[in-house]
């Protein structure tokens, strides 16, 4: 008898563990449905001397570097307020701006969900040359409408 209750508080804690293992691909998977939809890529890419100023102008050392995340190294940095690889910072800017027009749901707990469900996405599947051609993209984009504002204030 004492063998089975020890088994069976094994399989209960083997579950329990399993549970917890795939809450955070859970929560991924739950934020990137929200969306229903992924960004496209970039219509033109940006050269080498583009993506190094773009990184530079961002505050970023050194050469573009594309860290590939998942939810548990998300979860853990944010855990231990570790601050985030410079390349999410240009994912999550893309993520946040596909949220606009693609979020189900609105309320604060959806908005930050799937947007880290998405720049961990951006981060699995794009390469630092197509994210940061994109946020090249959004930018120019963005420019008309920032000098038209300055003008008004002006």
């Amino acid at each position: 008898m004492k063998t089975i209750n020890q088994i069976r508080l094994a399989v209960l804690a083997f579950m329990c563990l399993a549970m917890l293992a795939a809450t955070p691909w859970a929560l991924y998977y739950y934020g990137l449905r929200e969306l229903g939809g992924t960004p496209d890529l970039a219509a033109v890419s940006i050269d080498r001397m583009q993506q190094q100023a773009l990184w530079a102008a961002a505050g970023c050392a050194g050469e573009p570097l594309l860290e590939v995340l998942d939810p548990f190294s998300y979860l853990l940095a944010a855990a231990t307020l570790e601050a985030p690889p410079p390349s999410s910072i240009f994912a999550w800017r893309i993520a946040s701006a596909y949220q606009h027009g693609h979020l189900q749901h609105t309320g604060m707990l959806w908005r930050q969900l799937s947007g880290t469900a998405l720049t961990i996405w951006i981060t699995r599947h794009w390469t630092m040359e197509q994210i940061l051609s994109k946020v090249a993209q959004a930018d120019q984009a963005r420019a008309p409408a920032i000098a038209l504002q300055r003008q008004t204030v002006e």
